[in-house]
């Protein structure tokens, strides 16, 4: 009953939470080796995972109170987008998957906002995961509710960065990364059987079996593509720093050794 009534409010999730052979709802157990148990546990956490990120969907009801209390509450409103764990005071926050944001909000469909309303939109590692055919209309987006003068900050993996340190074989840039996996080899072998190597490192930044990222970005593509938009300037930054002091400060500290970060200007 659960299932079936799980499935009728979110058929997306139906293929996702039910594998082939498991008959049972968020539960993975029954398996007779401790092996195949330890895989049950795990499915069953991924399985909730999911859950909980499609159970999020449903404060989609509830996002134009909590829009429209934001802005009465803030004169000059910042917009944080794919905002994940990073729930910062006096932005909105917003994330399709992540249950600790502000509202729900599909970066994929037209915003529920009205035109030049954000002084500033911050973006950190979400452009990466959007399929290539939805990237101009995200762009657009992203023009159409920045104010105008207002900024645009982008950051993801820098494909300039990766291609460079890997022709000058840079090995100390992929040791963190071979070390990460040596740790996942241990749980998933199959799956991370061949990153052994900097070439290895390096096509994991484009499979989507690993990051899902979809693309990869160098500032060249950018700058082409969000002027092309409708961005007067584009400018290449560094970590934390920014042409907003205060959207520079927002920059994780992970990944900051393997990111590209743009600011455009409206």
């Amino acid at each position: 009953m659960i299932r079936k009534a799980a499935v009728k409010c979110f058929p997306s999730v139906k293929k996702r939470l039910w594998t082939p052979g498991i008959d049972t709802f968020i539960s993975g157990f029954g398996s007779q080796t401790a092996g195949c148990h330890n895989r049950d546990l795990k499915g069953r956490e991924n399985r909730m995972a999911i859950l909980k990120g499609e159970l999020h969907r449903l404060r989609i009801f509830s996002r134009p109170f909590v829009v429209r209390r934001y802005f009465k509450e803030n004169a000059e409103p910042k917009l944080n987008l794919g905002c994940g764990s990073k729930v910062v005071p006096g932005w909105l926050n917003v994330d399709k998957f992540a249950p600790t944001a502000d509202a729900y909000m599909n970066a994929c469909a037209r915003f529920s906002f009205p035109a030049d309303v954000f002084k500033a939109v911050y973006v950190e590692h979400l452009l990466e995961h959007i399929k290539v055919d939805k990237v101009p209309f995200l762009l657009s987006e992203l023009y159409r509710v920045i104010q105008p003068d207002g900024i645009l900050r982008i950051i993801c993996p820098d494909l300039e960065l990766h291609a460079a340190m890997y022709h000058e074989n840079r090995s100390e840039f992929f040791k963190p990364f071979l070390k990460r996996f040596e740790e996942y080899r241990k749980t998933e072998p199959r799956k991370y059987w061949l990153v052994r190597t900097k070439g290895g490192v390096f096509n994991t930044r484009f499979v989507e079996r690993f990051y899902h990222h979809r693309w990869m970005y160098d500032f060249e593509t950018l700058d082409i593509c969000l002027r092309e938009i409708g961005f007067q300037e584009v400018v290449r930054q560094a970590h934390r720093k920014s042409l907003l002091d205060d959207m520079g400060i927002l920059d994780s500290e992970e990944g900051k050794e393997e990111s590209l970060y743009v600011d455009a200007v409206k």
